[in-house]
């Protein structure tokens, strides 16, 4: 696994589900449609492409306000620590800003899963409705709704869908960019938790992947349980990576 390749993609992997602007300074990703959604709307900046940190950030601000979207910046993963250089820069203009470890892990060993016979999983190629009430809704997070109907949209996601008695409980969906896939999301209904459903929807990825020899592939964990699933299934911890997050107070 090249980490290079892989946190270029971290730092640009919203272009899979939201649209955008170029700047000289960095990206403006934004949904005017789905504005509770934070990897939907926000600016990514690189350092070695900013002049002056004042006029950047001004102009951030008045792109999201343009847009009735409120102002966030992603810190590159690969500039840890920018954030804490610039965070006076940040304050004077209206910004909180802190920091946020993501465990990195990538596919390098055999995957061991055992998946719960009564958990089918199929792979998707369209939208349909009940994903979102019998999944996003039911997990209480349907703000991602558009979130994974944008990425379904895209010839390079992988997208698989988990059935419990023939009803849609659980999701995840990743996208290939050259030879780096990213696991973008995984989400299981609160009433078919503890089943096996993430495991299930990750051992079909894994298999996938395996039988498409997509070798590279990563993913950061959301908590120990996750974690867990992921080691089970071939997945290894390469680093923490200490993320910067920037939000508008005004």
């Amino acid at each position: 696994m090249n980490l290079e390749k892989m946190y270029v993609e971290e730092d640009l992997f919203p272009r899979e589900i939201t649209s955008y602007e170029q700047r000289d300074y960095g990206l403006l990703f934004y949904n005017e449609e789905n504005k509770d959604s934070f990897d939907s709307n926000h600016a990514i900046i690189f350092r070695e492409k900013i002049h002056d940190v004042g006029m950047v950030l001004r102009d951030i601000i008045r792109f999201y306000n343009e847009k009735g979207i409120r102002p966030n910046i992603y810190q590159s993963i690969r500039e840890e620590g920018y954030f804490e250089e610039i965070k006076g820069e940040l304050s004077a203009h209206g910004f909180d800003c802190w920091t946020e470890p993501q465990r990195y892990m990538v596919l390098a060993e055999k995957n061991a899963i055992v998946s719960n016979p009564e958990i089918l999983v199929e792979k998707a190629s369209e939208w349909k409705d009940e994903y979102g009430t019998e999944i996003f809704e039911k997990a209480g997070e349907p703000w991602e709704i558009d979130v994974a109907k944008r990425a379904l949209m895209n010839s390079n996601t992988l997208f698989f869908v988990a059935y419990y008695q023939g009803q849609p409980v659980g999701m995840t969906h990743c996208h290939v960019t050259d030879d780096i896939c990213r696991v973008d999301y995984l989400l299981v209904s609160k009433t078919h938790r503890q089943m096996g459903v993430g495991r299930a929807l990750i051992n079909s990825f894994v298999k996938y992947c395996h039988e498409n020899q997509i070798a590279n592939c990563y993913l950061w964990p959301d908590g120990d349980t996750a974690e867990k699933i992921y080691y089970e299934a071939g997945f290894r911890y390469v680093e923490t990576k200490q993320a910067g997050r920037a939000t508008y107070k005004g």
